[in-house]
């Protein structure tokens, strides 16, 4: 590779070739620099994480870019020979055609960078090429930063790569694509490529998930992009693009796009896109971890035309009476009670007000949560007449765009648009107002998709930008203590700015809704605990669902860890249906995960992930088996597909509350059509040990700390907490050759024995909540010698 054109300046990084350039992206640099008792990544064979590897860039002469991983076996092809470009005007200019360019390195913090920097088109382009560290899932970055040179001309977008889907990560294997939907509320899908020829492209939106052979490649684009990152599918392969539509000129001061990779060697698209999503931030991830989901009721779309004050409060009523309050923090006040889409005042059902309301909710020691759509503005709430510069507009005629029409809502709708001082003046006074004088705790914010709605924006910005922007307002007026839940949005440039996000469709109270709000929870979540909380569609769990299909929902919603809210009219379910919802309350601070979501097994009939796991406590797992099909199938998922090795691990039936047999090589039931079996698993070990409560799905997460076994006592300890009015349980594991003595707790209980050996603790309902501590002493039995 010719490392310098013969019109280089003086101020060059560096003279490479081919060699030079992979000595310093790559294994050789350090190889050769370095101690012969390091490995070619430079690594001491004793530090070197167990499965890790790196990732590598090389350019050709032409300045494309290819992405290579090196891990213990050969190295592995990503992409190849890509090239990167931005549209200048009427104009592609690629780093190939560069003049007066020049490659160099950096050393960024967590890893390695190539710079390439060159003149062309009327502008200056900077691209760095980034590849992390050594890690298990390694990650990388292309950024591409445009600089004016004399004038400023417009930008229509960046293209990072354009490839046949054979060239992305080769081999036989099919290659599953998981497909991001433009909007949260849209879901995602699967896919396979290549497309059939005659068949219509498909777009992913803001992410994307590639998987072949147990290997995986995530794709995202940065949420700052001034453009819509997308990828676009095609019979012919697959463009990565961020897309400035429409153009506008360069910034005096630059722009930047950047495309973020992760490579999982063992893993799916799914799995690849969660380790992407991590925050590089120690500060954000141990803030994300620790945020609180929020968990309550919502009117939903159920009482949109006839919801009243008596209904709000008649549920809040029910909520305190039949839940902790505690767990279920939140009533929400939905769609229906405004006068108009832009005039968010209570309409007649609601004569006494917002702050009336508020205070309501707040007395029965619950929070106000207020579902509004602030970027929709109807021509009856008069902002359209009185302010028609503050809306979008359209780029042909610059009028301002007319998005719909819905009388509910006041007639015909419009746009604010954030990139506007004024507007973004109104937009922060509305949720400053909402939450210091109205009272609410949490706003739900509905479609968002506006605040990024194609056309005209105020000073030429993109859409992309204009939606920072209007967030930013809301953010900012809204205050750091207030919920903020997303939905209807693009997901690329809602990030950082919202608290939770919606990230399925709203779904219908059948079978057919719950599959698609299980899909959508299973394929979006790499972004839960790593950009937002995530919320899947409202919880309904009465009919038409059986209780058999109830069951299911709950234990998927349960292992989530998603934001949990109702939406049944509560006081019509049954009893045994109200108890399935306190069993998924609170929310299991740690969240599960699918297993095998995005694989090529998982596209066949579009079904919802099978198999999941959550580790409730360390080593104490709950694994849900899922039959989505209409008939009666056998499940098997082998143990240690499921992360857990051992010789011989206990099992717990979570809905019937029962011990199971040990297990040993995998988790095996023949489940009947639309039913599942949710399973507590912890290592069999030589002493007693709780392996299942009633408490909560999640096993361990919730109700069981402080467990300690004394051995010269035989005495097993722990401490019931979080616990509620309802009757409470747990089981106990004990090895052969002991028997239960004793218990002492501080609030008496039942013992019994079963015919397994082994124990169960029970206390009756009406308790106050409060923590019991208990213990549990065994005598040792000798079994008689068979003659």
């Amino acid at each position: 590779m010719s490392g310098v054109d013969k019109k280089e300046p003086a101020t060059k990084i560096a003279t490479m070739n081919r060699r030079t350039f992979f000595l310093l992206t790559g294994a050789g640099s350090t190889a050769l620099l370095g101690s012969p008792r390091h490995n070619a990544l430079g690594w001491p064979p004793q530090r070197r994480p167990r499965g890790a590897g790196r990732l590598r860039f090389e350019l050709d002469e032409s300045r494309r870019w290819s992405l290579w991983y090196i891990g213990e076996g050969s190295p592995v092809p990503l992409i190849q020979n890509a090239t990167l470009g931005a549209w200048i005007a009427d104009r592609f200019v690629t780093l190939g055609d560069l003049e007066y360019s020049t490659v160099g390195s950096r050393r960024p913090p967590g890893g390695d960078a190539v710079v390439v920097r060159g003149q062309a088109g009327g502008v200056f382009l900077e691209a760095e090429l980034f590849a992390g560290s050594l890690a298990v899932a390694p990650r990388a970055t292309v950024n591409l930063t445009i600089y004016p040179d004399r004038d400023l001309p417009s930008i229509k977008g960046v293209r990072f790569f354009q490839a046949p889907g054979a060239e992305l990560m080769p081999g036989s294997g099919d290659l599953v694509v998981l497909v991001n939907s433009s909007h949260s509320n849209a879901g995602a899908h699967l896919t396979t490529l290549p497309l059939p020829p005659d068949g219509p492209d498909l777009t992913s939106h803001g992410a994307l998930g590639l998987t072949r052979e147990g290997r995986a490649l995530a794709l995202a684009f940065d949420a700052d992009d001034p453009g819509a990152g997308k990828v676009i599918l095609s019979s012919a392969g697959l463009e990565a693009l961020s897309e400035w539509a429409p153009s506008r000129p360069l910034r005096p001061d630059g722009d930047t796009s950047r495309l973020q990779l992760c490579y999982h060697p063992d893993g799916d698209g799914v799995d690849a896109l969660r380790a992407l999503f991590v925050p590089t931030s120690q500060i954000d991830q141990e803030r994300l971890a620790a945020a609180a989901a929020p968990t309550g009721w919502s009117s939903g779309r159920k009482l949109r035309a006839s919801l009243s004050e008596a209904d709000v409060i008649g549920h809040a009523d029910f909520c305190a009476e039949h839940f902790d309050p505690r767990y279920l923090r939140v009533i929400e006040l939905g769609d229906g009670y405004q006068r108009a889409a832009g005039d968010w005042e209570t309409n007649e059902r609601f004569a006494q007000g917002h702050r009336w309301l508020t205070d309501q909710i707040h007395g029965r020691r619950l929070q106000a949560a207020l579902w509004l759509a602030p970027f929709v503005v109807s021509e009856r709430c008069g902002i359209p007449t009185a302010h028609p510069d503050w809306l979008v507009r359209n780029v042909e005629d610059n009028a301002p765009a007319v998005l719909e029409t819905r009388e509910d809502w006041g007639g015909r709708l419009y746009a604010l648009d954030g990139a506007h001082p004024a507007a973004r003046k109104w937009l922060f006074d509305l949720a400053h107002r909402v939450v210091h004088e109205w009272g609410y705790d949490c706003i739900t914010l509905d479609r968002l998709d506006l605040a990024s709605a194609a056309g005209s924006h105020y000073g030429g910005l993109t859409p992309a930008e204009a939606c920072g922007l209007g967030l930013a307002a809301v953010r900012d007026g809204a205050g750091s203590d207030a919920f903020l839940l997303g939905g209807d949005a693009d997901l690329q440039h809602a990030a950082g700015f919202v608290n939770g996000m919606r990230i399925g469709p709203d779904t219908d109270t059948g079978w057919a809704g719950t599959q698609e709000s299980a899909r959508a929870i299973a394929l979006r979540s790499f972004y839960h605990r790593g950009v937002w909380l995530n919320e899947p569609a409202a919880v309904t769990i009465g009919p038409p669902l059986s209780l058999a299909e109830a069951q299911l929902w709950t234990s998927i919603v349960a292992l989530s860890g998603n934001v949990t809210m109702l939406s049944d009219e509560l006081m019509t379910l049954d009893p045994d249906r109200v108890a399935l919802l306190a069993r998924a309350l609170p929310v299991a601070p740690t969240p599960g995960r699918p297993i095998g979501a995005a694989r090529r097994e998982a596209v066949a009939g579009g079904r919802p992930a099978k198999v999941w796991i959550a580790e409730g406590a360390p080593h104490w797992w709950t694994v849900v088996l899922a039959n989505w099909e209409d008939e009666a199938t056998p499940q098997s998922v082998p143990l240690s597909s499921l992360g857990l090795t051992g010789a011989r691990f206990t099992a717990y039936d979570v809905w019937r509350g029962t011990p199971l047999p040990d297990l040993t090589q995998a988790l095996t039931a023949k489940l009947d059509p639309h039913t599942c079996i949710t399973v507590g698993i912890r290592p069999a070990a030589a002493r007693p040990l709780v392996i299942g409560t009633t408490r909560h799905v999640v096993q361990g997460a919730v109700d069981v700390v402080d467990e300690t076994w004394n051995a010269d006592t035989r005495t097993l300890r722990a401490r019931a907490t979080n616990l509620d009015r309802r009757a409470y349980s747990l089981t106990i594991a004990v090895p052969k050759g002991m028997r239960p003595a004793t218990c002492k707790a501080d609030v008496p209980c039942s013992m019994r024995r079963l015919e397994t050996g082994h124990v169960v603790l029970e206390w009756a309902a009406g308790g106050d909540g409060s923590d019991v501590a208990w213990a549990v002493t065994f005598r040792r039995v000798v079994t008689p010698k068979k003659p």
